[in-house]
């Protein structure tokens, strides 16, 4: 199933095609006409892997589509990009997410699963050199994963699996700073951070409009730049995709923060989310 060509990154998650409507604002109870009309392969770690491969990264991507018409197109995409040898799910659809991006960039999801609720721990290779592992997928595909990384770079997107994750000793978390709010149940940032690196060496906190927190050996701030944004939806997945570019390439931590920052503020200005 996998590719003998040298991988730098294994990515491991979600793979939807991704919709997007642009309106001036979404109002409830009545319909809209788009202002403009977009669909890529989306899903955090097929944008992760898609960024990280257009810098430039040999890179694999492990996720679940289904044989349908969608999952046809997303494979002529991806293969087109990086190594990607999905796992075709029989008698269920590929995932669909329709994202409504608002003339603010401020954007509203609508997810349906689709295959990625059938991510195999047998479509997960036995050693992985560094692997970025997104959480919502079925809980054994999870631990599969982080045992086979030598260096993992999780995503805590499902803020239920962090209890899955007190298990490994992980060496990159990434997460929100509403999920980070929510697996402590405190508003107090510093003292969550804190608590968070009892199980992880270096965390990546991503504050949307006020940029990044990074927390390891030192606490880094770094601040978003003021910028037109047109689509919020792959911010996120940006950051995290040139902080492990940055690793991968053995930058300084500082320099790596502010090639995410930078990174990160060029895809919001994209109607797509890579």
């Amino acid at each position: 199933m996998f590719s003998k060509e040298k991988t730098d990154v294994f990515c491991i998650g979600k793979t939807n095609l991704d919709i997007f409507y642009y309106i001036d604002k979404i109002k409830i109870e009545e319909n809209h006409v788009a202002n403009n009309f977009a669909y890529f392969p989306g899903g955090k770690a097929t944008n992760v892997a898609i960024n990280l491969a257009n810098l430039g990264l040999k890179v694999t991507l492990i996720s679940a589509i289904a044989n349908d018409i969608f999952g046809r197109y997303i494979k002529e995409k991806l293969e087109n990009i990086l190594i990607f040898k999905p796992q075709i799910v029989k008698n269920e659809n590929t995932a669909l997410t329709s994202i409504v991006v608002e003339g603010s960039g401020a954007n509203t999801m609508f997810h349906n699963l689709g295959a990625n609720q059938f991510l195999s721990p047998q479509a997960i290779p036995d050693n992985m050199n560094f692997a970025f592992i997104q959480t919502g997928i079925p809980q054994e595909t999870l631990i599969k994963s982080l045992q086979s990384s030598k260096t993992a770079f999780v995503e805590l997107s499902e803020t239920s699996q962090f209890e899955i994750l007190k298990n490994f000793s992980v060496e990159y978390v990434s997460l929100n700073k509403d999920e980070l709010i929510k697996i402590f149940k405190d508003e107090n940032i510093e003292k969550n951070l804190a608590k968070l690196s009892y199980f992880a060496k270096h965390i990546v906190l991503k504050m949307g409009k006020e940029g990044i927190i990074y927390a390891g050996d030192t606490i880094i701030r770094k601040k978003a730049k003021n910028v037109k944004v047109i689509n919020t939806a792959g911010a996120g997945d940006a950051v995290s995709a040139a902080f492990i570019y940055g690793t991968i390439n053995d930058w300084e931590i500082e320099k790596t923060l502010d090639f995410s920052i930078e990174f990160a503020s060029k895809i919001i200005q994209s109607i797509y989310s890579t």
